[in-house]
């Protein structure tokens, strides 16, 4: 990603080379832009665009990302599933469903071009929607009236 790839206004990033190789813009929340902006005021006035840079001021490679995300993984004591971006991306978009997400909105943030992995991520996570909906269900909760 570049800094130029941050459009703070409008609370979207974009992703130039995404599944498939194509280009999609995906909103951020205030929070994350408000980290970013703190990181790149930090960050400072550099000779390279790139927005995540290593100690040495210059672009850090998507190897050395995964690899960072793994230690960091390891530091926490994180078991039992493997710490990437993929799995962020998977953790993701399990909670926008659990959420209350609709799968059309998820789709596009994902840059999928057709239902049919969000259904995945569905199927995937049915048991903890179940259990949402047991929690939440209008039905379930209504107190008698008498």
């Amino acid at each position: 990603m570049k800094i130029g790839d941050v459009f703070f206004k409008e609370q979207e990033i974009r992703i130039t080379r995404g599944k498939g190789g194509k280009a999609r813009r995906a909103p951020i929340q205030q929070t994350c832009a408000k980290v970013i902006r703190r990181y790149l005021d930090i960050r400072g006035d550099l000779e390279t665009d790139a927005l995540f840079v290593n100690m040495n001021n210059e672009k850090i490679s998507t190897r050395a990302l995964q690899e960072k995300m793994h230690d960091y993984g390891l530091a926490s004591s994180i078991n039992g599933v493997r710490v990437s971006p993929h799995t962020f991306r998977h953790t993701m978009a399990k909670f926008y469903i659990l959420n209350g997400g609709d799968p059309f909105t998820l789709r596009r943030i994902l840059g999928h071009a057709t239902l049919k992995m969000v259904e995945y991520y569905v199927e995937l996570f049915s048991s903890d929607i179940k259990q949402q909906h047991k929690k939440y269900s209008p039905v379930e909760n209504m107190k008698r009236i008498i």
